[in-house]
């Protein structure tokens, strides 16, 4: 860490060369495992984000972080690819994802959530925060917050069954795609 009046001091390639880059220890996360290439290699095509990595200028090397010289900003879908390629790597035994669909569309959403499905397959435990119910009908258990506080837990099917606060958001959220859209006026 720099003490904010020894920056004046500092070249500014100094700080870039501390910037996060995707093949970065610090980027990773899990400096305890051996960053190998191997592995990394596997974690991003675990991920499906072979395309993320060959279309950034520098591959895994490149700079995340557009307000820097030579930096590159990556989209949401882009982003979330790496971030499931960086949850892949750490192997660790419980990934939580906080709403990691949000900014994405339909056939990227889609995409995100068979990749962290194949990562939760694979023995990983996953924590799901979102509002989009649909997202956690694969869910072996559910946990429904209302305030903050805890209201309902069980399975998808069991939560329907009761017919409580899931079950009322789910058939909310099901109506949006059952309501028929009205014609445009043809005059």
């Amino acid at each position: 860490m720099v003490a904010p009046d020894q920056c004046v001091n500092v070249r500014p390639s100094a700080w870039r060369m501390r910037r996060p880059c995707p093949r970065s220890p610090g980027s990773v996360g899990r400096t305890t495992a051996p960053l190998t290439e191997e592995r990394l290699a596997s974690s991003v095509a675990q991920a499906g984000a072979q395309d993320v990595v060959a279309d950034l200028p520098r591959g895994l090397d490149a700079l995340l972080a557009r307000g820097f010289s030579g930096g590159h900003e990556l989209s949401g879908g882009q982003r979330q690819r790496l971030g499931i390629a960086r949850a892949a790597y750490r192997r660790g035994q419980i990934l939580i994802v906080d709403e990691p669909t949000a900014a994405l569309d339909a056939r990227a959403e889609l995409e995100v959530f068979e990749k962290i499905r194949a990562l939760a397959g694979s023995g990983q435990t996953v924590i799901l925060i979102t509002h989009r119910l649909a997202s956690v009908r694969p869910a072996d258990l559910v946990h429904v917050l209302d305030q903050g506080r805890l209201v309902e837990s069980g399975t998808p099917d069991e939560l329907l069954a009761v017919g409580g606060l899931y079950a009322e958001l789910y058939s909310l959220q099901v109506e949006q795609f059952a309501a028929k859209v009205p014609a445009p006026d043809a005059g």
